[in-house]
């Protein structure tokens, strides 16, 4: 991506987003809807392969929605924001015990190898390029740590229409799109291993009444199985590597 205000552009609003709105959904720029089917994904996933014990970190934590699950569950985990409300109000509504700490993911204020894993959903489609941050990522990650990153599926046939409409029309992107092949090269690039890829198929809202059904577990072993549906159909997806 050509446009070298975007980040700006996304910071400003994430940082207002936290002052201005209450809810995580809202403060993580989803819909209520929206978010609840993300984190009730994760939690299918998490619990089929949970994550290795040891350190984590939610770097884009948002109000915490994702901090607090794996706090709950007895990792010990820190939440890292660039936003600072955003950040305020996750510790508010948070139990104590959990680090919270502003951080740009370019920037990270930790050393080489301190995580055993790292949580980073809602970020890549605020970057320019992701490659940078995947680099940083795996900087702070231990030999063998895990990173669980999500991204907008630059695949998915509705958000292909709707972002070939905003070009005709002289828009320019809303948000930035991910193909999953690209994205694991450059994870492969920065010292990243695929684990596995998974399909998160998100109903548009005026169709969310759908939703139960593309989250079926008759659904979930189609898109898994078939991969150019699950490209088609899945709004986004999740990456999760290992550190080599």
């Amino acid at each position: 991506m050509t446009d070298k205000g975007f980040e700006a552009r996304w910071r400003e609003r994430f940082t207002a987003r936290g002052a201005q709105l209450d809810d995580d959904a809202g403060i993580a720029g989803w819909t209520p809807t929206g978010l609840n089917s993300r984190v009730r994904q994760f939690q299918r996933l998490w619990q089929q392969t949970p994550g290795q014990a040891g350190r984590w970190l939610d770097i884009g934590c948002g109000a915490g929605t994702y901090t607090r699950m794996l706090h709950q569950q007895g990792y010990a985990v820190a939440g890292l924001d660039y936003s600072a409300p955003s950040l305020h109000k996750a510790q508010a509504r948070s139990p104590q015990g959990i680090p919270w700490l502003a951080a740009d993911i370019h920037h990270l204020p930790l050393a080489d190898n301190t995580a055993d894993g790292i949580l980073c959903f809602g970020v890549m489609q605020a970057l320019a390029d992701p490659a940078p941050a995947l680099a940083e990522l795996r900087r702070v990650l231990k030999p063998g740590g895990e990173l669980w990153v999500d991204a907008l599926n630059a695949r998915c046939l509705p958000t292909a229409l709707r972002e070939q409409r905003r070009r005709r029309a002289g828009r320019p992107p809303h948000l930035r799109y991910d193909d999953p092949q690209a994205l694991r090269a450059l994870a492969q690039a920065s010292g990243l291993q695929t684990v596995a890829l998974h399909w998160l198929p998100l109903a548009p809202g005026r169709l969310s009444a759908l939703q139960p059904l593309l989250e079926a577990g008759i659904s979930r072993a189609a898109l898994s199985a078939l991969a150019p549906l699950g490209g088609g159909l899945s709004h986004s997806f999740i990456l999760r590597t290992r550190a080599i």
